[in-house]
């Protein structure tokens, strides 16, 4: 009865008798901590890029560099493999050498939310700027993209390569708008599929944990970019989603933008190791 009695008033109780017990439970409760600040992690920065494309796009009175069909994939398709499977991350391998976390510790830090607002806005001007880039190869500077609207008013030599100047930003056949927005698209589904990778943890670095540290994660990513190609390449569904396939030199572009995403990733999971000594 006395044993029953402590049982109660206790605030743990050990099944086995084993005091390892508590180190696996604290270890696993951190664990679980750390997954879930990865999930909202990226999501939140996914929204916040997609957000900030479509408001910039705005504000510079470009055409629509993503349609509504454009920002449903991406967040139906593309987002959720990769943000269930980060649910699997395994433990940092310094997770239990750090202190403890304080019960009235925000889940959102200031830190945190600065990492989220400064990769977002960079996953949204990159966005927006992979779409100019490919017009700007094509002769049409930013002042003429961002007055797109008076295309009928300028003459056929002024838009080289197309029948028309309007013709340069219409989705149809043989029409410039497709190519733009599908690099742009491109550009942001492997920012994403990229961001997952590096939130393989939240401040170790690549080098330290790869991201083939959670098989799950890689199989995330593997099945969005398998889909998104299909998409590009598969004639019916291009045609739904008024896309186009990418050329060897589209492709230069969507890594050019891209791929900084996680240098700038690194340079945040130091920033973030320095704040917290280690």
């Amino acid at each position: 009865a006395g044993t029953e009695v402590a049982k109660d008033a206790a605030d743990m109780v050990l099944a086995d008798d084993n005091f390892a017990t508590i180190v696996a439970a604290v270890e696993e409760g951190r664990a679980i901590y750390a997954n879930m600040k990865a999930f909202i992690n990226f999501l939140i920065t996914c929204n916040i890029g997609e957000v900030a494309a479509v408001f910039l796009s705005t504000l510079l009175g470009l055409p629509e560099v993503l349609g509504p069909l454009h920002l449903l994939w991406v967040n139906l398709v593309t987002d959720g493999p990769p943000a269930t499977a980060l649910g699997f991350n395994p433990p940092d391998p310094g997770n239990m050498r750090r202190p403890p976390r304080g019960r009235t510790d925000p889940l959102v830090s200031r830190f945190t939310l600065f990492r989220y607002i400064l990769t977002g806005t960079y996953v949204g001007v990159a966005t927006v700027g992979a779409f100019v880039h490919v017009y700007r190869s094509r002769g049409i500077p930013l002042s003429m993209l961002a007055n797109w609207g008076a295309c009928s008013e300028w003459q056929v030599g002024d838009v080289p390569g197309f029948a028309s100047a309007c013709d340069a930003f219409g989705t149809g056949p043989g029409q410039g708008k497709a190519v733009a927005s599908t690099v742009a698209l491109t550009t942001l589904v492997c920012m994403e599929m990229l961001r997952a990778l590096c939130a393989v943890s939240e401040r170790e670095s690549l080098l330290r944990k790869p991201p083939w540290a959670n098989r799950y994660l890689l199989l995330g990513v593997t099945v969005p970019i398998l889909l998104h190609m299909s998409v590009l390449y598969y004639p019916p569904l291009a045609a739904i989603f008024k896309l186009a396939p990418l050329a060897r030199d589209n492709w230069w572009t969507v890594a050019m933008f891209s791929l900084p995403l996680v240098l700038l990733e690194e340079l945040l999971k130091f920033a973030a190791r320095t704040l917290a000594g280690e």
